[in-house]
């Protein structure tokens, strides 16, 4: 009865958790597409404003004003499409993980990983066998 009730009250809890995750990322998600429009109203108008400047200021006519804008967006994108193949890769791993000894945090969290693989290693009765022998030849000096 009381396993039944535990295990409901985790379903529930993780439920709650997964409902407060999505409605995290939905606000999240329209915070971005507000912003993305922003950028790209102002992406416009700076090219708006490009084109005027390059007609009104330095005299180019409007043919080869479009002209120039278009070569500047045209490298602009290919440069932004030769970092694609780069960002689909998984970053590199080291080549080993480090020593255990090399970042000493916790002594009780190491304590306890120990523990952990002794017991996956050796399996918990050997190892409560082991133990209670050491308590044993520990105590009788």
């Amino acid at each position: 009865m009381l396993r039944t009730a535990l295990a409901l009250l985790s379903t529930l809890q993780v439920g709650a958790r997964i409902k407060e995750s999505v409605e995290r990322s939905l606000r999240q998600a329209a915070i971005v597409a507000v912003a993305v429009v922003f950028l790209l109203a102002a992406a416009i108008f700076g090219l708006i404003a490009a084109y005027q400047a390059l007609v009104s200021i330095y005299q180019f006519e409007p043919v080869e004003a479009a002209g120039i804008m278009t070569g500047v967006l045209l490298v602009i994108g290919l440069i932004v499409l030769a970092f694609v193949p780069a960002m689909g890769r998984e970053p590199k791993k080291p080549a080993r993980p480090p020593s255990p000894l090399a970042s000493v945090g916790d002594p009780g969290a190491m304590i306890d990983q120990g523990m952990g693989k002794a017991m996956q290693q050796v399996g918990p009765v050997p190892l409560l066998v082991a133990a209670f022998l050491a308590g044993l030849f520990v105590g009788r000096k």
